[in-house]
């Protein structure tokens, strides 16, 4: 015979002790060693231009409907999205490292990125794929929102990506896909 398990707490009887916590520099030298693929989040600015910020936080979370997230910082990104409902994603192609530096702040010359003129929000040109994503829920944790959204529109192409790796810009080569 065979014992059933305790269900576990319901979600607002979970407490968690604030003493359950890594170290922040050993927390930040350990995540650096998961790579990621490189995005830049666009929105329109309000005032007829585009604003952007590279992420590394994208996240693919089902497929039927399509549906996707990214992690904000209160900020510019924040607060334009937060007022429109929309963003878009371009994930980064390994030729896109200006693009990564400038999108996180780094203006050091007078390149501008070209974009895409999307049905609902601007993308970048030349990225491996581009979302157009529709906010449907926002979920506040510690110092960060979470935006997750709606996939109204995507497009991708062939290439390999632009990786973030032990706080490094990467550029693996890949076999055609």
């Amino acid at each position: 015979m065979t014992r059933a398990a305790e269900a576990p707490p319901a979600p607002e009887e979970l407490v968690v002790p604030e003493e359950v916590a890594a170290d922040a520099t050993a927390f930040r030298s350990s995540v650096a060693l998961f790579a990621t693929g490189i995005a830049v989040v666009t929105m329109q600015d309000g005032d007829g231009g585009v604003h952007g910020a590279t992420i590394n936080s994208f996240t693919s979370i089902s497929l039927d409907p399509p549906t996707v997230m990214i992690s904000l910082k209160p900020g510019y990104a924040h607060e334009l999205i937060s007022k429109s409902g929309w963003y878009g994603v371009s994930v980064l192609s390994k030729s896109q490292q200006e693009h990564s530096r400038y999108f996180a702040g780094s203006r050091e010359s007078d390149w501008h990125p070209q974009f895409v003129t999307g049905e609902n929000v601007p993308t970048l040109f030349g990225s491996l794929a581009r979302f157009e994503c529709k906010v449907f829920d926002t979920i506040e944790v510690n110092d960060h929102t979470l935006f997750l959204a709606r996939v109204a529109r995507c497009e991708s192409e062939d290439g390999s990506p632009l990786m973030f790796f032990a706080s490094t810009y990467h550029q693996p080569v890949l076999g055609d896909r």
